[in-house]
Formats: structure tokens, sequence, C-alpha cells
């Protein structure tokens, strides 16, 4: 179920960048004000959600305060994240983002699990995880040749 999950998320979120750019398109605005409007409304959402379930309660407010600051870096990311792709989805084109943005992901990844950054669990290195991520990279540079080289 978990993967089917992950798989749904990655129909969203490319889903995701072409609405917002169209948004940002339709009020003629910049990127930035729809991916406002895209966070503001996903931030609602979660609020109302969050309400609804119980999960948000006085001693989670007051736990807030006790947290160090990196620990609020997600939401920034998250903005950046959604900015991006509103910005970058009608410049390079949805594939050509989404391979770049996959592929940080990917190399960020495996360097957090092998250090097991941020309370997760450490990740031995293997050999095929690696020859992976090489072929991976071969792929994009095969993907990408024509605009290498101009």
């Amino acid at each position: 179920m978990y993967y089917v999950l992950a798989l749904c998320m990655g129909l969203g979120v490319a889903l995701q960048a072409p609405i917002n750019a169209a948004l940002g398109r339709s009020l003629e605005t910049s990127p930035l004000v729809a991916a406002f409007i895209s966070f503001f409304i996903g931030t609602f959402c979660l609020f109302v959600v969050a309400c609804g379930s119980g999960a948000l309660h006085l001693g989670i407010l007051q736990a807030l305060g006790t947290q160090s600051w990196w620990k609020f870096l997600g939401g920034v990311l998250g903005a950046f994240f959604v900015f991006g792709t509103t910005l970058l989805a009608p410049k390079i084109g949805l594939l050509n983002m989404f391979l770049l943005v996959l592929f940080g992901q990917l190399i960020t990844s495996f360097l957090l699990d092998t250090i097991g950054a941020f309370g997760l669990e450490a990740k031995p290195i293997l050999w095929n995880k690696i020859i992976g991520l090489g072929i991976i990279l071969a792929g994009l540079f095969v993907f990408f040749y024509r605009e290498i080289r101009g």
C-alpha cells in the first residue's frame, strides 16, 4: 500500500507543476504568486484535516516553541520546490525538470540514508546502488546530450 501511495504522490507532483504554471499564466502574474496560492490552499487543506482528525491540539502547538530551528526548514524547502516547479515547468519542460529533480533527490537521499541523517536508520553503501545511480546519470547524459552539446 505504501508503494502505491508513493506512486500516486509522483503522479500528483507531475500534475501540480503544470497546474500551478497555468494558474500563474491565467492570473497574468509571476510564478511566485501562483506558488503562494498553491501553498496557501495546501496549508488550509492540511489544517482542516489535522483539526478534523484531532492531530492538531494545544499540546502540539506548545511543543513548537521547544523545537530546534532547523526542524522548520521543511516548510522552506517545500515552498522552494513548489515555486521552482511553477517557474521551471514552462521554461524547460516537465520531463527535463522532473528528471533533474529526481536525480537531485536520488543523490541527496543516497547520502542522507548512508549517514543516517535526521534520525533515519543508516543504510550501508552497496555497489548495486552506486551502479544504479551511475546508470541513471549515464541515462541523463544520453537524454540531455543534444542540449549539453548545444
